[in-house]
Order: structure tokens, then sequence, then C-alpha cells
């Protein structure tokens, strides 16, 4: 369910006021009841939608930062008649504490991350401890973390963030999923080009 009275601090509420209207308007009108599987950056939706027709009895979101790219994952979600999924527009670290409650969302999926590779923006890169602090509350134990990177150093720092972090401890790869995940655009690109993944799989503890 929405925490609609969930308040950010007065920096944050005046200068994202415009997307913090938008989702407390989107919550109240689409209020989320049991378990939710989250993709953050989900891009043109390929991976969303493909996961959703797989699995109608279970819900998605797709939280992406780009406008134009959530507007192309709903209307795909809408086209492929997925009344189980949607994708918006926000922020994640904005969305989360007022589209959840706690221990609500099942898995997270954090596909191909932009890398930012600038020093001065790493600051941008989503695994921070501060989001970690903020899954651990909306995560069930036993929730699951799925991250795939074509960047090794990246995989390498997410990995090393997350171990650091108490609620969370890696999962054997060779066991999880028990069925292959959809491909986003990027990862079908990178297999092409003979590029490999890197995987970094977690649970809540």
């Amino acid at each position: 369910m929405a925490n609609l009275d969930f308040r950010f601090d007065d920096y944050t509420e005046k200068f994202s006021s415009k997307m913090l209207a938008e989702l407390r308007s989107y919550a109240l009108e689409h209020p989320f009841e049991g378990p939710v599987s989250i993709e953050i950056g989900a891009n043109r939706g390929k991976f969303l939608t493909e996961l959703a027709e797989r699995h109608p009895e279970k819900t998605y979101l797709g939280i992406e930062i780009r406008r134009s790219f959530a507007g192309i994952s709903h209307r795909r979600l809408k086209r492929h008649g997925c009344s189980n999924a949607d994708c918006i527009h926000a922020d994640a670290n904005l969305a989360i504490p007022i589209l959840f409650d706690d221990g609500q969302i099942d898995e997270f999926f954090l596909l191909y991350p932009d890398p930012w590779w600038k020093s001065r923006h790493h600051k941008r890169r989503i695994i921070q401890e501060s989001f970690l602090d903020l899954m651990e509350r909306k995560m069930p134990k036993g929730g699951k973390v799925w991250i795939r990177t074509d960047v090794g150093p990246l995989a390498d720092e997410m990995r090393d963030t997350l171990i650091l972090h108490d609620a969370f401890e890696p999962i054997d790869v060779s066991d999880y999923p028990q069925e292959p995940l959809p491909w986003t655009n990027r990862e079908q690109h990178c297999f092409e080009a003979g590029i490999p993944a890197h995987l970094v799989y977690f649970e809540r503890v």
C-alpha cells in the first residue's frame, strides 16, 4: 500500500516537487497490494514485458528515470496486455518510499545499469549504502536482488558494496534463477558481440 503521508527533507520536497506530486497521484490511483517485483531502469520495457507475460500471477513495476523511455515501456506493456505490470517515470529513491510498504518488494532487477564512468558521477550509481538501507526496509527476508552488467569493475563494486551490508548475502549464481530470465536489449547486443555478462545475485537476510 502507498505511504501518502511520507515526506522527504525540505530540500528534496522543494526541488523534486513535480516528480513527487506525480508519484503521490500515481500512488493514490494505483495502490499496490501484496508482493511486487521491481525493475530499476526499465529502458524500453523489453525485459519487463517478457517477464510479466511469463508470470501473470505476479505484479511488476518498472521505474525509469527517462520520461520518454518510461512512456515507451508503459505503452509496450499495454499493447501486450500485461495487466500485471506497469512502468513509471521516476527516481527510484523517491518512488519506493512512497509507493510501497516495508517488506513489500520481493525482487529487485537491476540490469545493465548506467556505469556513470566519470569519477564525479559515481555518486549517481544506484547501488549505494543509502539505497541498500532502503532496500533492506522494503524487502522481506528471502527477497532477491538480481544484477547483471557487462562492466566488470562495476560488478565488482556493486558486489563489494552489497557484501559490506549486513542485510544481504551473495547467492550462488548457478542456482538462480530456476529459469532463464528474459534478455534486455543491451544483453542481446552484448551476446551478439561476444561481451560476457557479470552476474551479481544477492538475498535479503
